[in-house]
């Protein structure tokens, strides 16, 4: 889903708004006299505000992830290697007031590439973490016409974002100085779109927007709910107030219709409601973000001769709170997403956050996505279970928190300007006993999980930790970061005898520059 992407309003009379200031600072100014980022090619090509800028950046992420047991057979996924390289090309026009009431805005975002290097781990399946490849990626190229506040007019290609990005998320909401989040988002919701939105009216800053929005890949446009050959069209519409304030929030819905190459279609609606609020005392800063997702409708996919179509009902919820004191704070996320108890009744339950909401390095990103992708194969495997089900490439979580309650509680330290310290446990349970769909049928139903135990609801404990330094040369930003973590599995993941898999270890490095 991709519901909505709200018109700015005209600049500010200073042309320009710098970022609040954070005590320490959040980055080392090594050159130059700009303390935050500036596009190093810029145009001012009025004095009422119209510019014109060319952006730049490049980002880096090598990692490394200790073997992974992956099925009832003992198999194990070898150790991974991976490089993930990206380059973003961008520009960008602002009329400003040169042509009050009448406002012109144009962007362009390109990855060129974008995507992960990584050798084949052995194993056959579908959605292995960095199992992508490289590719480029379209995100923006779209105009935008403006009549002061009272109506924008947009069309073309644009990136999608709503409330925590829980649901339609654009890949751009990564790790910021005093997040203390475990994050490095890659590729995003990407729209063929055309927008009438109003805004901002009253103190509150109201908005009001609608889209119709086309999503395949053959036309650039594409979410992590689309597999390749799928193709969507949806119609949203949503509401906000207090947009940069303190305390406000929206709500949006979104009806989507969605049809796979063989003409299987899936009709849903998605509601989500977010909200965000914060209280200031003295130098004490406490925030506190929630978005909450139902979504509902029918599916053909994974159809069955009792069961030609299923219903679908899944729900999500999101908290991200702070309470931030400038050199320290604590930072906390909880996520519920709902689990399916049974795969072979009416229903689809699963609900799937996007891939880039992140939530710990390993147990969604890398243990639950590696074994799901290899259940999407000993599922399907003629040898196996004779006549395979349908649609068994959706069973890859492709790196979702799905099927879960997990709470993330972490502690973040600034000690010098432009570095933070951060780390926290991982606590995650099932919604629902992880079953996989092989290990289920072959022992007749019994819940079973992909290691061929029977599962329970506890999926392990997550120690993570991270260290990042921003610094300015001249305007342009670097970021450096280094994270690392283990998983000590839960009983969710025990084998048929009793034993547990082995504990998950990984790490990895970034840099990011933007020019």
């Amino acid at each position: 889903f991709a519901p909505l992407l709200l018109a700015p309003s005209a600049r500010a009379d200073d042309c320009a708004q710098a970022p609040s200031p954070m005590h320490p600072p959040a980055a080392q100014v090594l050159s130059g006299t700009a303390s935050h980022y500036q596009p190093l090619v810029a145009f001012d090509l009025a004095p009422e505000c119209m510019r014109m800028d060319l952006h730049f950046g490049g980002a880096l992420r090598g990692e490394l992830t200790a073997p992974i047991a992956i099925d009832s057979s003992g198999s194990t996924l070898p150790a991974s290697r991976s490089l993930s390289p990206r380059f973003r090309l961008g520009a960008r026009f602002d009329s400003g007031r040169a042509w009050l009431p009448i406002i012109l805005h144009g962007e362009y975002e390109h990855d060129l590439p974008t995507g992960t290097l990584q050798t084949d781990r052995g194993f056959e399946g579908q959605g292995y973490p960095g199992a992508n490849g490289l590719d480029h990626e379209l995100r923006k190229a779209f105009v935008r016409v403006s009549l002061g506040h009272y109506a924008h007019l947009s069309a073309g290609w644009t990136t999608s974002h709503w409330g925590l990005g829980l649901v339609a998320n654009d890949g751009a909401h990564g790790w910021q100085p005093g997040s203390g989040r475990m994050s490095d988002p890659r590729s995003g919701d990407r729209v063929l779109r055309a927008q009438l939105a109003t805004g901002p009216h009253t103190n509150a800053g109201l908005f009001a927007a609608v889209n119709a929005d086309l999503l395949d890949g053959d036309w650039l446009a594409d979410d992590d709910v689309l597999l390749p050959g799928d193709r969507a069209m949806q119609v949203s519409f949503a509401t906000i107030a207090g947009r940069g304030k303190l305390h406000g929030g929206g709500l949006y819905g979104v009806i989507r219709h969605q049809e796979t190459p063989s003409g299987a279609a899936t009709d849903v609606f998605a509601g989500d409601l977010y909200l965000h609020t914060g209280v200031v005392l003295g130098t004490l800063k406490l925030t506190l973000e929630a978005e909450t997702v139902v979504v509902t409708g029918t599916t053909e996919l994974a159809p069955s001769n009792d069961f030609p179509e299923h219903d679908v009902l899944q729900f999500g919820a999101a908290l991200r709170g702070s309470v931030d004191a400038g050199k320290v704070a604590t930072v906390f996320d909880v996520l519920y997403a709902s689990g399916d108890q049974n795969l072979d009744d009416k229903a689809q339950n699963a609900f799937k956050a996007d891939p880039n909401y992140d939530m710990g390095l390993l147990l969604f990103r890398q243990v639950i996505a590696s074994q799901t992708a290899r259940g999407a194969f000993t599922a399907g495997d003629p040898d196996l279970v004779g006549v395979p089900a349908n649609d068994l490439d959706r069973i890859a979580t492709r790196g979702s928190a799905s099927n879960t309650f997990a709470f993330f509680p972490r502690l973040r330290v600034r000690p010098l300007t432009g570095l933070e310290l951060y780390m926290g446990p991982l606590f995650a349970l099932a919604a629902q006993p992880p079953i996989d769909p092989f290990n289920t049928r072959i022992t007749g139903g019994s819940a079973r999980n992909a290691l061929g135990g029977i599962p329970s609801r506890y999926l392990g404990t997550e120690l993570d930790a991270g260290v990042r330094y921003r610094m300015i040369i001249g305007g342009s930003e670097i970021t450096a970061g280094l994270e690392g973590g283990t998983l000590r599995p839960g009983s969710a993941f025990q084998r048929l005898n009793g034993t547990r898999m082995d504990n998950v270890h990984g790490a990895r490095f970034m840099l990011d520059a933007k020019l």
